[in-house]
């Protein structure tokens, strides 16, 4: 069974940057794993997955093993047969038209980057009794998540009450 779970965190700037770091790197890993299927598809490559994990862990040797492989899931799902643009196809054609300046532009600029940079993709198996790298835990009587940056680094949120 899959759940997607979509709420507003609450977190300390420090921790804030970190998880922006985070998603920056996750995001990158999975343009480069999608486009690594698309030339292992190319060659009729046996078991791509293998490959694909060894590039990424050269890439992003501080990237902890599980968004690694959680990348290579979210890029499998995307079809390889035609174009992609990461961020959104409508946004990046209206950044690429030069209709908009100043403030208008950087909005839309920003809206565009947060869309290809500001997701964080972590699966979690039945073997590991959930997902290891996010969980729910309760702080002080208060439920936060508790997210997984490093080698035993975690970052804390608490979920805003309004969306």
């Amino acid at each position: 069974m899959f759940a997607s779970l979509q709420f507003k965190l609450e977190l300390r700037k420090e921790d804030k940057e970190k998880l922006i770091k985070l998603m920056r790197k996750q995001s990158s890993a999975i343009r480069v794993a999608y486009n690594m299927l698309k030339e292992l598809e190319k060659e009729k490559t046996k078991n791509p997955h293998a490959q694909i994990y060894q590039r990424l862990r050269q890439l992003f040797p501080e990237l902890p093993t599980k968004y690694i492989d959680s990348a290579i899931y979210k890029a499998k799902q995307y079809p390889t047969d035609k174009p992609l643009v990461f961020g959104g196809k409508r946004l990046f054609e209206k950044l690429c038209k030069n209709h908009l300046s100043g403030k208008a532009r950087e909005k839309l600029k920003k809206q565009w980057r947060e869309l290809r940079q500001g997701t964080l993709i972590s699966i979690g198996s039945k073997a590991d009794k959930g997902n290891r790298l996010m969980r729910f835990e309760d702080l002080n009587g208060q439920l936060c998540l508790r997210i997984t940056t490093g080698n035993r680094e975690f970052i804390y949120a608490k979920r805003m009450s309004t969306f």
